[in-house]
């Protein structure tokens, strides 16, 4: 599901294109399990990462996808949530967390190609429908990330269509952009390279500003209360 605000690029438009994966690179801390916590509270975000221990153990040892984790992480989470709740927690997360976690280096990267009049995307495995709001506000067009399914009103907990990570996030470029020129490409793991490759010039882990104290920082987040402010604020 995705905002009204965010639509395919016209294929026509064959302005050179920026790409930007987003949590490591345009983040220093990783937005989606910051999300999962938003959603879930402290209490609960403990208890339910503890039911998918089993699950993270089978990935590390080869025994199940990528994709299997993220969809029983979702379920765990957020199955049978109405999607009106969802979004307005997807909006509420963004106004909060992306200020404190954001790259400032890596914005203004990011502005610097607005300003040249390049196609910029977000392209991310994190979920669609959160990202989309941090976009609408820096000025991005294109979000191309991981989708959830919903189904009567309610989330499913599982993704609809490919998690955007490795060989997707460049199938997603592709095919919302045509021949468009892969300019710059911005990634920080293994699930960029594909991205990267294909790019004409390919940046990995050159964003490197962050707070010196973000360690102290992240453990507010994740164990103090801020989340909760925020929720009940913009709520």
């Amino acid at each position: 599901m995705s905002e009204p605000n965010t639509h395919p690029a016209d294929k026509k438009d064959n302005r050179p294109v920026a790409a930007f994966d987003v949590d490591g690179t345009l983040t220093w801390a990783d937005s989606f399990v910051l999300f999962l916590r938003f959603v879930a509270g402290r209490f609960g975000f403990v208890v339910k990462m503890v039911q998918l221990i089993p699950i993270f153990l089978a990935y590390r040892l080869g025994g199940v996808p990528r994709s299997a984790v993220k969809e029983k992480t979702l379920h765990v989470f957020l199955a049978g949530m109405s999607a009106e709740a969802y979004l307005a927690r997807c909006r509420a997360f963004a106004q909060t967390i992306y200020p404190i976690i954001a790259r400032p280096d890596a914005v203004a990267r990011l502005r610097a190609h607005l300003g040249v009049r390049d196609q910029v995307a977000f392209v991310s495995a994190s979920l669609r429908d959160y990202l989309a709001v941090w976009a609408e506000e820096l000025g991005v067009d294109q979000v191309l990330a991981s989708e959830v399914e919903i189904i009567n009103g309610q989330l499913t907990g599982r993704l609809l269509g490919d998690n955007c990570w490795g060989p997707s996030k460049l199938a997603a470029i592709q095919a919302n952009f045509g021949a468009a020129p892969l300019v710059a490409a911005y990634g920080d793991t293994r699930g960029d390279k594909e991205m990267l490759a294909a790019a004409q010039n390919p940046s990995f882990r050159i964003f490197e500003e962050a707070p010196r104290d973000r360690l102290i920082q992240l453990f507010s987040l994740y164990a103090g209360k801020h989340m909760e402010r925020g929720l009940t604020n913009r709520l």
